[in-house]
């Protein structure tokens, strides 16, 4: 099936992926076809004529909704979880009793070796009270053929955390002496294998003066059947997972922490996922790859509150699914998919909120929706401070319902003045609204305080208690240290990226960051590139211009919203952050984009029906292009040739 998929459509993986999701399909379309439960039927209230806005009722879920948000979910995650990662990888580190210190391996068999494979993860941080165990630091390599005679064979001095550095090369020596100068090295793995083979040498440890320590040289050598020999994405670490999974091994082993520049939630979820399932790409993917799924489901909720119609809201979460930088970005383990998730989850209760009255809902049900945008405002900011900015947007919104419950308080009073004028329902209406706004006003203010200042504080300071970041232990204080420290940090950055975009680039697609390229030994080109469907990316370009306009020409709600959450996210970045920035920043914009996209394509058809035709064209394209490109942002094996096809725009580089 891979070599029909690569031969027909370019992609090794494509054709496993679309029989997966076609027998997925068939079985939820079966049990919504013959589910024995009754499904009710969304009938919306009647409008009233009153100066007041009255609430929205919440909508109701309707078997067509169920149908819809399983369906899009399944197929998303089918594709999301193909090939995530693998789940066996070295682990066990050694590190120096000494420094200098010397090992000697011998090869019992066979001598004649072609690449030595070589793996560093983290040691023991809470051995050396004064240095961090990490990484090569010249660890050197000699051959001998009698244990007198050394020549060297390689330096180890190059390489990231969690990825494999292969040197080749052709030696024949039966002994290896390494040596190590540096207390700060680690060495996880050590391979040599055999020339002109698949397989790796058999190696024994023959000499090593600390063998009855803690640290013994047979842990460079005892999870050979772990070594991958021809690795790619799916067997090592890439980009950022240099960073959150070694920070995520240390909070689950209980070790002191090599550097944190970013709050630790996320960092803890992906720290239980290791605890459970050990600590290999699989482990350190998943949570963010379960937190992608979970989105497409909270997305929909999302269009349902704002468009109500299950056809809007099914458009707009396949869409979703559709986008490139969605699937990539939960593919990988870093913060993203926590942040992005907590701060949809903010939105969907303040747009619940946003849409209710003081008059027709009780204060509990306004209260509890604004204490559930807390908690999920202060878990985002607890796993990534972009949802700082996205928190102005819940700010404006709440503060916008409160200025629409004062004007008509003020409406109201003014017609008090004037009683004659009213008929007595609109009076009983206008008495009710004196006697209750200033009370609700100043217990819905009060209120979120403590929602949006005292819980997201205090959700932050806890989010630290199962960490070891300081040496004397956990303190408000010392969180307040690491804030300004994580603060200085990215004001103070002046790094560089050969991928590095701009805010203005993001909007129209043109510079996407290349994650990982390598050919494997059948000569299919893996690729990992994060960045917008393109065609989803320029219709949101205009799509956004018109829900600004229609949301200030028409008082549009749901427009207003939308613009709120993408200007709150977007304008930072052209603002205020003024250090090196990649495509992935725009991720929290992007959902506001398709939300944009969505409420444009109703105001189309509200305006005529014949436009329905483009709508549905343009969901196929959009899907096609996701299926099409998965070879360039998922890591599917491909032919080089349709990689460089792919490079659609200068900007673009995929290997």
């Amino acid at each position: 099936m891979k070599t029909i998929g690569l031969t027909l459509f370019y992609d090794s993986e494509l054709l496993i992926v679309l029989f997966r999701i076609l027998l997925v399909s068939a079985l939820i379309w079966v049990f919504f076809r013959f589910a024995p439960v009754r499904w009710k039927r969304e009938k919306l209230p009647p409008k009233t004529n009153t100066f007041i806005r009255v609430s929205r009722r919440k909508p109701m879920w309707t078997k067509r909704d169920w149908f819809y948000v399983c369906m899009i979910t399944a197929a998303y995650a089918v594709v999301s979880l193909h090939r995530l990662g693998s789940t066996v990888f070295p682990v066990t580190t050694w590190q120096p009793s000494a420094t200098p210190q010397s090992i000697i391996l011998h090869f019992p068999e066979a001598t004649h070796f072609d690449a030595v494979y070589a793996l560093y993860g983290e040691g023991d941080n809470n051995s050396n009270p004064d240095a961090y165990q990490l990484g090569f630091h010249d660890i050197v390599l000699e051959g001998s053929n009698d244990l007198s005679e050394w020549e060297p064979v390689t330096t180890l001095s190059k390489g990231s955390i969690y990825q494999y550095s292969i040197t080749k090369g052709d030696w024949d020596y039966p002994y290896i002496r390494i040596t190590s100068s540096s207390k700060n090295d680690t060495l996880t793995e050590l391979a040599f294998k055999a020339v002109s083979a698949e397989r790796l040498l058999s190696v024994e440890v023959e000499e090593d003066e600390y063998s009855s320590g803690k640290y013994p040289a047979s842990l460079l050598i005892d999870e050979q059947d772990l070594v991958c020999l021809d690795p790619i994405y799916y067997d090592e670490g890439y980009f950022d997972e240099v960073y959150h999974p070694r920070n995520a091994w240390e909070i689950a082993n209980g070790q002191r922490m090599y550097a944190s520049v970013h709050p630790l939630l996320g960092t803890t979820l992906m720290a239980l996922s290791i605890k459970l399932l050990g600590m290999n790409p699989f482990a350190w993917r998943l949570p963010g790859a379960i937190t992608g799924i979970l989105l497409v489901p909270l997305f929909y909720a999302v269009c349902k509150e704002l468009f109500r119609r299950s056809r809007y809201c099914a458009w707009g979460t396949i869409l979703f699914a559709a986008d490139f930088m969605h699937l990539t970005t939960s593919r990988i383990g870093t913060l993203e998919p926590f942040s992005v998730f907590f701060i949809l989850f903010m939105f969907l209760y303040m747009i619940r909120y946003y849409y209710t009255g003081f008059y027709d809902t009780s204060l509990k049900e306004q209260m509890k929706l604004l204490c559930l945008s807390g908690i999920m405002m202060g878990l985002g900011i607890a796993t990534k401070w972009t949802a700082c900015y996205s928190a102005v947007g819940l700010a404006i919104l709440l503060f916008s319902n409160l200025f629409q419950r004062w004007r008509e308080y003020n409406t109201a009073m003014n017609k008090l003045r004037r009683p004659r004028q009213m008929d007595p329902r609109e009076r009983q209406l206008c008495m009710i609204i004196r006697d209750v706004f200033l009370k609700h006003m100043l217990i819905t203010i009060l209120w979120c305080f403590v929602f949006f200042i005292f819980i997201p504080v205090i959700i932050y300071w806890v989010s630290y208690i199962p960490t070891h970041v300081w040496r004397d232990g956990y303190s408000i204080a010392n969180v307040w240290k690491q804030i300004m420290y994580i603060y200085n940090y990215h004001i103070n950055l002046e790094a560089t990226h050969p991928y590095q975009s701009t805010w203005y680039q993001w909007i129209l697609d043109l510079r996407p960051i290349w994650y990982f390229g390598r050919a494997d030994k059948s000569g299919l080109y893996h690729s990992i590139a994060c960045f917008s469907n393109p065609l989803l990316c320029w219709a949101g370009f205009f799509s956004i211009f018109h829900t600004l306009w229609y949301a200030l020409r028409h008082r549009d709600r749901e427009a207003y919203i939308i613009v709120i959450g993408y200007l709150t996210a977007y304008l930072p970045w052209v603002s205020l952050v003024q250090r090196c920035v990649f495509a992935y920043h725009f991720y929290p914009t992007s959902f506001f984009m398709i939300l944009s996209v969505v409420h444009t394509f109703r105001t189309l058809l509200h305006a005529d029906r014949k436009y329905i035709v483009y709508v549905r064209l343009f969901t196929v394209l959009c899907v096609l292009l996701f299926f099409m490109f998965l070879p360039a942002t998922a890591g599917f094996g491909t032919e080089r040739a349709y990689i460089h096809f792919l490079e659609w725009l200068p900007g673009w580089y995929f290997g």
